[in-house]
């Protein structure tokens, strides 16, 4: 995956965890299969999740605590992210 491919990934999760209203966040299988449907067929989920640590690193997303099945990771949209996914939207 080349700079490019990288950042519209990155901006399709932000896009994906954004639309997400429940509490429950969304599963980095889910995300996956998600951004696939977008013309990825290529794409793996260890490089999804790469790029969620990427936006948790940057705050702009969190893992969600989970007592059962904790392996199964999920994630949601930070109120920074939040905020810099509107900026985005607005120009």
């Amino acid at each position: 995956m080349n700079a490019i491919e990288r950042e519209q990934l990155r901006l399709s999760v932000m896009r994906f965890l954004s639309a997400n209203v429940t509490a429950f966040g969304l599963s980095e299988a889910l995300l996956c299969q998600m951004a696939k449907a977008e013309g990825r067929p290529r794409l793996t989920q260890p490089e999804v999740r790469a790029e969620l640590e990427y936006l948790e690193d940057k705050g702009l997303a969190a893992r969600i605590g989970k007592t059962i099945s904790p392996e199964n990771r999920a994630w949601r949209l930070t109120a920074a992210g939040r905020d810099h996914y509107a900026d985005l939207s607005d120009e």
